[in-house]
């Protein structure tokens, strides 16, 4: 309309604010039918860096609205063909979820009209006549306000997304009434609707009743000690059982005190994936026996229930199927597949609850036999042995299998699984090559042991750090997206005056035995940061692995050590990552996480190392403080052919994709290997198709004409 409102005194003061500081050229849409207030408008904002549009109606307004999508409309209530209320109705319409601030021009004592904005849809109200100076200082704020909206919005979405993948919901319990309040997601994470748990007793209801009491229990502990609520139960629901995870805290201030404040989530998938990644870990994929891990462990459960006073002993057995090979041949790969899981079928036949069983090779397999004599346990075995010596029908052939096969004794021979079923593997080989069908090995005279030797070694160890016979060699690892090598693990050496390069599995468990773990651990740790500083003098940013023995990080001081080995060394700490195995980092899950979380504040990486052969909770892993997983070797090698295999390295993946982890795949040999890998979403590699532990100085070689593994066929096709 024609405004009859006094423009005198209302000339807008000249722009002082420097160019630096002027807006970014957001589009601002003035609607007006009064030419001089449009031009006054026009004449502020865009000194004060605005792009400015006009409309002098609301059509108009709506046409430009619509084609220039303004950060901001400053909208007159009185205009003709379509006044400023309707033209705000049909702009929020327009508009969907945008928020775009819609600031109304009206009288200043017009209040229902000001009431008639806001209806409409309006942000603000400005008033005639119009306080220049505040003008552009409620424009800002108006602008601000949208683009918080739109975040909290956006925020809110991704809140949405997050639960949704999660199976997420929230919930608060008023302590005073014990009602109940959730939010939308509970239908999706517990299957029940809100208002079938308005109350607590309603919940409880649903709760598994071997449960309850635990739940119960913990509930009182929050509502009269104010402890946080952390713990998982079994709900049903529709005639299915879930396992959710409920947590919760009281709130600090004013009435959220008499309030807790939690979230609910659904974790019976996560359970179940957890529980299917320990059980691939840890068992054979052709035959589903225990694999040789499980076995060392279950011997070692036995070991430590021996009666040794009555005279019980334990049997490691270790039993080789006599020329396999020629049975593979005539049958096939998948006859012989077939033979060895009927063998492992009448071998689980067998084998009565307080033994164990377990498939340790190709054509290997491991048995532990508990009996009150030496004599009563080889009887068994040999009943064992005459029912496995009885033919195996696949198809139309008929196959028989002989044996060899070797027998330790504990406590005769020792008391350690390991060394138990080495033993009886040397008594195999040795009743191979003297065709006899069952050898128990004899403990021979200290000159003749092999454990002679390790006396030796064990001495040599105690001055090899002095006498400077440890080095390091680095292993390198590739990313598979860029095709570069991005990093290495520095691995330990020995180089023994008489022996030679002695191989970590011999002297690295007589460190730790010895107590010399921690004083070699802290030499490692120096010189890999010395080399990682002297690669970054010279440009070359590799990111240097670092193993911690669990002595080294159990120590009270470690972090303080690690402090100063980076202040002396002057290396930059993102360069550095320090692996820890994941049994390790389970011995301690709140220790090890507080840890974690101070060394990756000052800049560390962390990885944890052969993931997925420890027994470690998915719920601990991921709140670990960690940047990388890296894959054993144990599920690479056979990952072209073991589907088991493939579904724990797909696993692992997802878990870091999830977690936005890097995950490197160690024992990479192949390219059909590195395909697959790399198929299944895995960031890195490490192994023997990049490179063996090699010197710095060979390594800084490999890196300078390297050429990614596969890159010429790619290139000849």
């Amino acid at each position: 309309m024609q405004s009859d409102l006094p423009l005198r005194n209302t000339m807008p003061p000249a722009s002082s604010a420097p160019a630096a500081l002027l807006p970014t050229g957001e589009v601002l849409l003035i609607v007006d039918d009064d030419t001089p207030t449009r031009l006054l408008l026009r004449g502020v904002l865009s000194r004060q860096g605005f792009v400015v549009i006009e409309a002098s109606d609301g059509m108009e307004a709506l046409a430009l609205f619509t084609q220039h999508h303004p950060a901001l409309v400053l909208l007159d209530v009185m205009m003709p063909v379509l006044d400023g209320f309707a033209t705000c109705v049909q702009m929020r319409a327009l508009d969907q979820d945008a928020g775009t601030p819609l600031i109304m021009l009206t009288g200043a004592n017009d209040l229902k009209a000001i009431d008639h904005a806001f209806s409409a849809g309006a942000t603000d109200f400005i008033t005639k006549p119009i306080n220049w100076t505040l003008l552009t200082q409620r424009v800002r704020y108006a602008l601000r306000s949208g683009q918080l909206g739109r975040e909290v919005r956006r925020s809110h979405l991704r809140q949405l997304s997050a639960c949704r993948i999660a199976k997420l919901a929230f919930w608060e319990w008023r302590l005073s009434d014990d009602s109940l309040h959730w939010s939308d997601d509970l239908y999706a994470v517990l299957g029940v609707a809100s208002p079938a748990v308005a109350w607590l007793g309603e919940l409880l209801a649903l709760v598994h009743p071997d449960d309850r009491t635990r739940v119960q229990r913990l509930l009182t502990l929050t509502r009269q000690a104010n402890t946080p609520l952390e713990l998982e139960l079994r709900v049903r629901t529709a005639g299915e059982e879930r396992l959710v995870r409920l947590v919760g805290e009281r709130g600090v201030q004013g009435a959220d005190q008499a309030v807790v404040f939690g979230a609910v989530q659904d974790v019976t998938a996560l359970r179940q994936t957890e529980a299917l990644v320990d059980y691939l870990a840890l068992h054979d994929d052709l035959t589903d026996l225990p694999n040789r891990r499980l076995f060392l462990r279950r011997s070692a459960e036995v070991l430590s229930t021996l009666d040794l006073d009555d005279g019980e002993v334990l049997l490691i057995i270790w039993l080789d199927i006599a020329r396999f090979h020629r049975h593979n041949e005539a049958l096939g790969e998948a006859g012989g597949d077939l033979l060895l899981t009927r063998l492992a079928r009448r071998l689980r036949r067998l084998v009565v609850v307080q033994d164990a069983l377990a498939r340790v090779g190709g054509d290997e397999f491991a048995l532990l036999i508990r009996a009150a004599t030496l004599a009563a346990g080889l009887d068994r075995l040999e009943s064992i042995l005459v029912q496995l010596r009885r033919r195996f029908h696949l198809a139309a052939d008929e196959t028989i299998l002989t044996f060899s096969v070797g027998v330790a004794v504990a406590p005769e021979h020792g008391t350690d699984p390991n060394q138990l079923l080495m033993l009886a593997q040397d008594a195999q080989r040795l009743a191979r090559s003297q065709a006899r069908a069952v050898l128990v090995a004899i403990p021979l005279p200290p000159s003749q042991s092999r454990f002679t030797e390790t006396l030796a070694v064990e001495r040599a160890l105690h001055t090899a750090l002095e006498r400077g016979e440890f080095f390091l060699v680095y292993q390198p690892q590739m990313e598979l997206r860029t095709g570069t090598i991005v990093g290495v693990e520095a691995l330990l050496r020995w180089q023994h005056p008489t022996l030679g390069v002695v191989p970590p599995v011999r002297f690295i468990p007589l460190l730790e035995n010895l107590g010399l773990i921690s004083e070699v651990g802290q030499w490692v740790l120096e010189e890999a940061c010395r080399q990682a500083q002297r690669w970054e003098s010279v440009g070359l940013n590799l990111r240097v692995g670092i193993n911690l023995s669990p002595r080294q990080f159990l120590e009270p001081n470690l972090f303080a050590t690690i402090q100063q080995v980076i202040a002396e060394t002057g290396v930059q700490p993102a360069h550095l990552e320090l692996e820890i195995t994941e049994s390790l980092a389970m011995q301690d899950p709140t220790s090890a996480i507080t840890l974690l979380g101070r060394l990756r504040a000052i800049g560390l990486k962390i990885a944890i190392d052969d993931f997925g052969i420890g027994h470690s909770s998915l719920e601990y892993l991921l709140r670990f403080p960690i940047d990388t997983i890296k894959i054993d070797r144990t599920f690479v090698t056979n990952i072209t052919h073991a589907q088991a295999d493939r579904v724990i390295v797909r696993a692992v993946t997802a878990i870091g994709q999830t977690m936005g982890l890097s995950v490197i795949a160690e024992g990479v040999e192949t390219l059909r290997q590195c395909d697959f890998i790399e198929a299944l979403g895995v960031h890195e590699i490490q192994g023997y198709l990049i490179g063996k532990p090699m010197a710095a100085a060979q390594l800084e070689t490999l890196i300078a004409e390297f050429v990614r593994p596969g890159a010429d066929l790619a290139l000849s096709d």
